[in-house]
């Protein structure tokens, strides 16, 4: 009894909550990765021209895999513990996890400005070992969530818990694709496609599904069909990322590898049923208005990349191609600020009714993508190859970033009084909600 006693009372476990911690890495990475941005387009573009794509894809890999990943990790910390009911991961791990991820960030930033190719191969391939390193680190905890997939993910299904036994797989092709890249020509293409059309589009609507299937309870796919769904989506997705090595290799016509690049994102745009979502919004029910706009992009990533893969619409080298610079500040930079800015509340007992929008956040990013997809449509109209994207639409996203950045200062130093280390909603998934997630009686 005495043991039992000692039991019963033992504190949540610290990984509910260690957003906290992810959010901070995540805020200030994001900055550095600016400046490293900002420096290639000022004083680094003859550096940048000379190495290409070296530094693109360098660039493109701190993004998806620093700061995006080290939120994406932080929700899953928090979360899938108590929705599981799993023992949390442990405190080193996410030390290992944030130490190597921000050193990675930084060795590629130094790369980058260093203005030396010697000095950037050395650095980046550093910084982007440490950065696959610290997702392949995730391995353990990602099949403890894997072997419970049978309890209480049911309303997610595998959109749940696939994707982080997908993680140690996707670092380890990185790695490799970048020391491979002088043997292989085109494989930075293919690990670059495999980070961003295959995980990162499953990833956000992994946690957009959360959002409304889980945490708001609407349920708009069955429960029943989440495995269905995860899977033709993730097909698509395949089909369209192998379909453009084999149009190159002119196995598969243009207009195929086009249609394949818009599928995946209408499919899933429909799965999501943006009629009932608006039907539940017209009824007042409580949402994150970041979350659920994001949902409305869907279909011009898809579009973008239809038009693009034809050549309705031509980028050059140096530029990222309009559908991806979509998918990043259109869905990825809602759906992840979104949804850990409404689980932050969930930790404050917030009532749902009373959470504040973050306007002007929410405007600067939807009317920053609305320029650029005018943009967009204006250059296929005029049928003029794109050298820039709308100066007028990356001061909006750089509007909404410091908005954001300003609002996790302020959440993190002076707000955190009000804050709970379980959040509201997911203790049912507890069977012991007082002494936190894994807990067993003896």
């Amino acid at each position: 009894m005495v043991g039992m006693s000692v039991s019963t009372n033992r504190k949540p476990h610290w990984a509910a909550g260690s957003y906290i911690d992810l959010v901070i890495a995540a805020v200030v990475m994001q900055i550095l990765f600016f400046v490293a941005t900002f420096w290639v387009g000022t004083s680094g573009a003859g550096f940048y021209n000379d190495n290409l794509r070296e530094v693109q894809y360098a660039l493109r890999i701190q993004l998806a895999l620093g700061w995006m990943m080290c939120i994406i990790a932080g929700i899953g910390f928090s979360i899938l513990p108590l929705i599981y009911d799993v023992q949390g991961f442990e405190k080193s791990l996410m030390r290992v996890y944030v130490g190597m991820n921000v050193t990675g960030q930084i060795a590629i930033a130094a790369a980058i400005m260093s203005n030396d190719s010697s000095l950037f191969t050395s650095f980046a391939t550093v910084g982007i070992t440490l950065l696959c390193a610290s997702i392949i680190s995730l391995l353990s905890p990602s099949m403890t969530i894997f072997r419970s997939k049978s309890s209480n993910g049911d309303t997610v299904g595998p959109f749940s818990y696939a994707l982080g036994a997908f993680l140690p797989l996707l670092g380890l092709i990185t790695t490799l694709s970048w020391i491979l890249r002088n043997e292989h020509s085109g494989i930075l293409d293919f690990s670059e496609g495999l980070v961003f059309d295959f995980f990162m589009p499953l990833a956000l609507t992994a946690l957009i599904i959360s959002h409304i299937n889980r945490r708001l309870e609407w349920e708009i796919i069955d429960s029943k069909n989440t495995s269905k769904v995860f899977a033709i989506y993730a097909v698509l997705l395949l089909l369209a990322l192998i379909s453009k090595p084999l149009h190159e290799r002119g196995d598969v016509s243009v207009r195929l590898t086009a249609v394949l690049q818009f599928l995946p994102y209408f499919y899933i745009f429909i799965m999501l049923k943006p009629l009932t979502i608006v039907s539940k919004i017209s009824q007042g029910n409580p949402y994150n208005k970041m979350v659920i706009s994001s949902i409305f992009w869907l279909p011009f990533i898809g579009t973008a990349a239809y038009y693009e893969t034809m050549g309705y619409v031509e980028t050059t080298d140096a530029m990222m191609s309009y559908y991806r610079w979509i998918l990043i500040f259109g869905v990825a930079f809602q759906v992840l600020w979104g949804f850990t800015s409404y689980l932050h509340h969930d930790h404050k007992k917030t009532p749902m009714q009373t959470r504040k929008t973050q306007w002007f956040t929410l405007s600067a990013i939807n009317l920053g993508t609305i320029i650029t997809i005018f943009a967009f449509f204006s250059n296929y109209f005029q049928g003029d190859a794109i050298e820039t994207y709308p100066r007028v639409g990356i001061a909006l996203y750089g509007l909404a970033y410091f908005s954001i950045l300003v609002y996790w200062i302020k959440e993190t130093f002076v707000c955190l009084y009000t804050w709970h280390k379980i959040p509201m909603f997911y203790d049912k998934y507890l069977a012991y909600p007082e002494q936190g997630s894994g807990f067993k009686e003896d």
